[in-house]
C-alpha cells in the first residue's frame, strides 16, 4: 500500500486549539506529550470534509447524495450506515517553523524529535526526496563534506549561537510557499534537550478581549489570549489508503450504478479514480500542482487558518494487472 506524503503550508497563522487552558494561554493550540504543537488528524479529516462538501454546494440534509465523493473519501454522515471512508489520514506534525533571529531575520527551525518523527511517517510512502532530506538534516555531518560544513552560515538565535544546516535538492520545499524560500539559507536543528523550550519563542500569542457595545469599554472578564502557529510553517501528513472497503457512494463517483439496497467494494483500482477526482476537483487540478487551499482550525473569520495543501504523488497505488479500475461487487 502506497501512502502520500502531505506538505502543509501556513498560508495565515494557525490556531488549532485544545479549549481553554488554566496556564498563561487561556487558548492555546494542539500539543503532543513533549510540548510540540501538532493538528490532531480528527481536527484535519474534518477539515478536508467540510471542505469537500461545501465545495460541492452541499450544506444540510443529504450531504452524501449531494456530494458523494465526499462520503466515499471520509466516510458518511453519522446515522448513514452506507460504508467509512477510502482513506486513513494522519496527525500533521511541524516540520519547519519560522522564527525570528537576531542577525538574519527569520530563520526556519526544527528540532531531531520533529525530524525522527516525519522520517518515520515517510517511511511507510515511496517518496524518496523528501525522505533524503530529513536523514540528511538528521546526519549533517554525514552528509556535508568538511569544507561546505566549515562554510556553514551562524545565526544568532535568542541569543544561542547555531549553524545553519544546508538542505540538498530540498525545491520542494523550497518552493512551496513565499515565505519557504528562506529554507534555501538553511535551518537551524535543535537538539532535543532544547528543542521544545526554543520553538516555543516562535508562536504568536495574542491578547483579544469583547467590547459592551453598550458601554463601548472592555466586557467584565472579557479578556483572554490565543495561540498561533506562525504563517510560513511547514508541516508534514499522510494520506493512507484503507481499503478494499464497502462503500456505496464510490460507485456514483466513478460512474457505476449501484443497485437497490446493494453494496460494493471499492478496489485499488477504485481508490485511485476517486482519489484523482478529489485532487482535480479540490486540490489544484493538474499533476503538476497537486495543491490547494482550505481553512483549518478556529479563528476563521478574522483571516486565520488558511493553509496549503500540496500532495506529494510519484506513484499510484499497484493495481492487479488487467484491473480496469472499477468497483468490485460485494
Amino acid at each position: 500500500m502506497t501512502a502520500y506524503p502531505l506538505l502543509i503550508y501556513a498560508v495565515s497563522p494557525l490556531h488549532v486549539g485544545t479549549g481553554r487552558s488554566s496556564g498563561v494561554v487561556d487558548l492555546p493550540v494542539q500539543r503532543d506529550p513533549f510540548n510540540y504543537p501538532v493538528v490532531y488528524a480528527s481536527s484535519f479529516k474534518g477539515a478536508l470534509k467540510s471542505h469537500c462538501f461545501i465545495t460541492q454546494g452541499s450544506i444540510g440534509i443529504e450531504m452524501c447524495g449531494k456530494a458523494p465523493i465526499c462520503c466515499c473519501l471520509f466516510g458518511s454522515e453519522r446515522g448513514d450506515d452506507t460504508g467509512s471512508g477510502l482513506i486513513t489520514v494522519t496527525d500533521l506534525i511541524p516540520l519547519f517553523i519560522p522564527m525570528p533571529s537576531n542577525t538574519h531575520g527569520y530563520i526556519y527551525a526544527t528540532s531531531k524529535y520533529l525530524l525522527s518523527r516525519a522520517l518515520d511517517l515517510l517511511d511507510l510512502t515511496s517518496e524518496n526526496d523528501l525522505k533524503s532530506i530529513v536523514t540528511n538534516l538528521l546526519k549533517p555531518s554525514e552528509a556535508q563534506s568538511t569544507q561546505a560544513a566549515a562554510q556553514q552560515m551562524k545565526v544568532d538565535v535568542a541569543g544561542i549561537e547555531k549553524a545553519l544546516v544546508k538542505l540538498q535538492n530540498g525545491d520542494a520545499l523550497v518552493k512551496l510557499g513565499r515565505l519557504t524560500a528562506g529554507i534555501s539559507n538553511g535551518v537551524v536543528i535543535f537538539d532535543d534537550n532544547e528543542g521544545s523550550e526554543m520553538l516555543e519563542r516562535a508562536y504568536i500569542r495574542m491578547t483579544r478581549n469583547k467590547i459592551d457595545l453598550r458601554t463601548k469599554t472592555v466586557a467584565e472578564r472579557a479578556l483572554w489570549t490565543e495561540e498561533y502557529l506562525p504563517q510560513g510553517t511547514v508541516m508534514l501528513g499522510l494520506i493512507i489508503p484503507s481499503i478494499p472497503k464497502e462503500n456505496k457512494y464510490c460507485g456514483e463517483v466513478i460512474g457505476e450504478k449501484v443497485g437497490q439496497g446493494g453494496s460494493s467494494i471499492c478496489d485499488a483500482a477504485c481508490y485511485n479514480k476517486v482519489l484523482d477526482k478529489f485532487r482535480e476537483q479540490f486540490l489544484g487540478g493538474s499533476a503538476g500542482n497537486n495543491y490547494g487551499f482550505i481553512n483549518l482550525g478556529g479563528k476563521e473569520t478574522i483571516g486565520k487558518g488558511i493553509i496549503k495543501i500540496k500532495i506529494i504523488m510519484q506513484d499510484s497505488i499497484a493495481t492487479n494487472k488487467g484491473s480496469t479500475g472499477s468497483l468490485s461487487k460485494a
